[in-house]
């Protein structure tokens, strides 16, 4: 029994790692003892017995199979090629106590079969240590690792902490988050981000009663220091004709990218933006309407509202127009007219709700040319969130100059939950049209994928 509690102490000391822990648990695989990787492939030892080979490379963990069920594997070691499980065992040996102070070997079988109860003499136990007594909830702790959304804390079960616990969080910006400890270990604990929540290694925290601020649909993240990226939309042209009207094979992209910086702690956001610029290919005919703007915003965690200055462009839409003759009524001095909604815009720019949660976005443009205003362009989006890292939006516009869709999409965070390190992709099916310059408009389905970076 002393080697049972040795590896008990073992276990205890070095606990799993906690992507094998919640895989094991996501797939109902009950309590792990201990997990180790090889060449991508997960090996676990499970409290319930066997071992179970699991891969944890997609968008969900998968079970490959388990073996030796009913064996109770501790430690798991790979040498070389070769897997390394040692086992937890219980056996029974008998001792003669003819003479109580010299015990001899002797056999099980006639042990057991010599009485028909079992009479166990031992000494006393001496007594146990009483256990580690948890530090009080004012302790401070420190956070010493922040990894795709898993918080390393300083202290673990001694100063508190257990599966469920949760701590307040003070980071270095001021701001305080309160997270859900989802791993104890006896000096070292992990708590889980919620959505748009984001702290640094050297932040404080301290153990509390107060709930977990992780929100779905409005967290309260504050405005991210910088983020960049883009959307691309390639479509194919349906029904498309060149300028002699023949049928032809064409496509072309639409194209969004843009940049957002908040300079200091002030409640800014400088942005520029293509928004967006499209291209059209295939029918020789050319196509090149597009948006772009700089703006400067007041930006809080539920609204940004601002106003910028840009440009509409495109390609002119020319036509022959003619003078008539006022006796025969006949068409004639012929000469090329060309008109283009291009020029100089001013820009607007609204978010309400979380960026990173439930929000409605618009921006718009109002086009100066001929002395007179016009309308320039207009886009708008919706997205509400799923699950902590899934959303779904839907987003649309067009301009005077020619370009023009509509999309349905997801957005997730592949890594990070909004804050600093965090990358966000997003895919979506829509329709794109262009339909600046001569002839028919390029109009037809779009698969389209995003990516946001924010350092």
């Amino acid at each position: 029994m002393f080697g049972s509690a040795l590896l008990a102490s073992v276990i205890v000391a070095q606990a799993p790692a906690s992507p094998a822990s919640r895989a094991a648990e996501e797939l109902g695989l009950g309590p792990v003892l201990d997990s180790v990787v090889h060449q991508g492939v997960t090996y676990v030892a499970l409290g319930r017995g066997g071992i179970a080979v699991l891969k944890l490379d997609g968008a969900s963990p998968q079970l490959v199979r388990r073996i030796e069920e009913g064996r109770r594997f501790v430690r798991l070691v790979v040498v070389g090629q070769s897997l390394l499980a040692i086992e937890q065992r219980e056996e029974a040996h008998a001792f003669s106590l003819a003479t109580p102070e010299q015990p001899r070997p002797d056999s099980l079988a006639a042990a057991l079969g010599s009485a028909r109860d079992l009479t166990v003499v031992t000494q006393a136990p001496p007594p146990h240590a009483p256990p580690p007594t948890a530090a009080p909830s004012s302790t401070r702790l420190t956070v010493t690792a922040v990894h795709d959304g898993d918080v390393t804390l300083s202290g673990g079960a001694l100063a508190g902490l257990g599966e469920g616990s949760r701590v307040r969080v003070r980071t270095q910006d001021s701001r305080e988050v309160v997270l859900r400890v989802i791993e104890s270990r006896e000096d070292t604990a992990i708590a889980r981000l919620g959505r748009g929540e984001n702290v640094r290694v050297g932040d404080t925290a301290v153990v509390t009663d107060a709930p977990a601020t992780a929100r779905l649909f409005f967290p309260e993240p504050g405005v991210p220091r910088l983020r960049y990226g883009f959307h691309a939309r390639p479509f194919l042209a349906l029904d498309a004709k060149t300028r002699e009207g023949q049928s032809a094979r064409a496509g072309g992209l639409l194209l969004d990218a843009f940049i957002a910086w908040r300079p200091g702690d002030l409640p800014l956001v400088l942005s520029a933006q293509l928004d967006p610029v499209g291209f059209g290919l295939g029918t020789g005919l050319r196509h090149s309407p597009g948006s772009a703007y700089v703006a400067a915003a007041y930006s809080t965690d539920f609204l940004e509202v601002g106003i910028g200055m840009g440009a509409l462009f495109g390609q002119k839409e020319c036509s022959t127009q003619f003078d008539f003759d006022p006796n025969t009524y006949e068409p004639i001095n012929p000469r090329t007219v060309c008109d283009s909604n291009a020029g100089v815009s001013f820009q607007q720019v609204l978010r309400l709700g979380a960026l990173d949660g439930f929000h409605l976005a618009w921006n718009s443009a109002i086009l100066s040319r001929d002395n007179q205003f016009r309308f320039g362009s207009g886009r708008g989006e919706v997205q509400v969130p799923l699950t902590p890292s899934l959303s779904l939006f839907g987003a649309g516009g067009g301009s005077a100059s020619g370009w023009n869709f509509g999309e349905l999409g997801v957005r997730s965070f592949i890594k990070g939950t909004g804050g600093s390190g965090t990358t966000v992709l997003s895919a979506s099916l829509g329709v794109v049209s262009l339909s600046d310059g001569t002839g028919e408009a390029l109009t037809g389905p779009s698969i389209a994928i995003g990516i946001e970076r924010r350092p």
